[in-house]
């Protein structure tokens, strides 16, 4: 059985294929879903993170919910153990010594919470206020503030775990997330979306940003083979320099796929003016824009992009689409699309384990 989980504007999909067809199931309507992780112990229980409602938990892979670690009555004092803010932008849960797991919790404003029992508690790991430049971080929709984009690792070297910040950079940590630091670089990127560690070689990172919009940024795609000390670009072939997603295969080298758009507002409001595309790149000097087997680029709001056991897969307003030949052709899954997701954004796709 093949299992996906989609955050939309207003829905978490749970897909099952079974006997070679696709069930939905439908959660969280109308409590604007973000980020989703699997816990890396337990398969069965999955995480939820909301941009109004907190942070959530399923201990039956989706089928009901509870939310874990914060108060939702407004007379209610936060205790030591909770989750001090209900805007939950990013999540992620890691494998650590000893048969012992960590969940990461990131959130708007920008700060760290961590739970080491599968969410029965929670403890503040950072707010970044010893961060330098922490100033000047910004999210531009909402300026007066930013959060935590992406959280990753790598399974050759976990105690390394990289942050991004919306928009502020990127943060690491060398030791399971314990302590953080941010790269002194000047020229490092601002406004990395996602952010991936190469599977076999954990010193090689990859972002996808939108720094072509801002001043002062580098540009659609980025890396670094020095664990994000130094950083380089390779953007030859792209056209539409907005980036937003990116997936590597974990099969192959130097193959990856990227979402991107021509703008900001056209990747991520639905409109007349709404556009998006996907570049592949596969052992080659530059990118090439795909679009076999794809809704077209007009009205498409911009890709969440994924990838497992070398199969990248797309999920966007139009439906969810793979490839299995490095990102050149696509097909959509076999799913009734619905319709009510026509017009929303996809955030983030994840293959779960069972």
């Amino acid at each position: 059985m093949k299992q996906f989980a989609v955050t939309y504007d207003n829905t978490l999909l749970i897909l099952s294929k079974e006997q070679g067809q696709y069930r939905i199931e439908a959660n969280f309507e109308g409590a604007n879903p973000l980020a989703v992780a699997q816990d890396p112990l337990d398969h069965s229980i999955l995480y939820c993170g909301t941009f109004d409602r907190g942070l959530w938990k399923s201990s039956d892979l989706g089928a009901s919910w509870e939310p874990i670690g914060t108060r939702f009555k407004h007379h209610d004092a936060f205790t030591e153990n909770d989750i001090h803010m209900t805007h939950i932008t990013s999540l992620a849960a890691f494998n650590l010594t000893g048969g012992q797991s960590i969940l990461l919790v990131g959130t708007e404003p920008s700060a760290l919470f961590a739970s080491y029992d599968q969410g029965e508690s929670f403890e503040l790991v950072t707010d970044f206020s010893d961060i330098p430049g922490k100033a000047q971080w910004f999210f531009p929709p909402r300026a007066h503030t930013h959060h935590v984009k992406w959280l990753t690792s790598n399974i050759k070297k976990p105690q390394n775990i990289y942050g991004t910040i919306e928009a502020g950079g990127m943060v690491n940590s060398t030791d399971y997330g314990k302590t953080w630091s941010a790269p002194n670089s000047t020229e490092a990127p601002v406004d990395i979306h996602v952010l991936r560690v190469h599977p076999k070689y954990p010193n090689q990172l990859y972002g996808v940003c939108g720094d072509a919009f801002l001043e002062g940024g580098r540009s659609t795609f980025v890396y670094s083979e020095d664990y994000g000390a130094t950083w380089s670009d390779f953007n030859a072939g792209i056209e539409h320099n907005y980036g937003f997603g990116l997936a590597v295969n974990s099969e192959r080298d130097h193959n990856f796929v990227i979402a991107t758009s021509n703008s900001p507002y056209n990747a991520h409001h639905y409109g007349e003016d709404t556009f998006s595309t996907l570049y592949y790149v596969d052992n080659s000097e530059q990118w090439t824009e795909v679009t076999a087997g794809l809704p077209e680029r007009e009205g498409t709001i911009v890709s969440a992009v994924s990838e497992s056991m070398g199969i990248f897969y797309v999920a966007n307003n139009k439906g969810i689409f793979y490839s299995e030949d490095g990102g050149q052709q696509w097909s959509p899954l076999n799913i009734s699309w619905p319709e009510d997701l026509t017009h929303q954004h996809a955030h983030q796709i994840i293959w779960l384990d069972y």
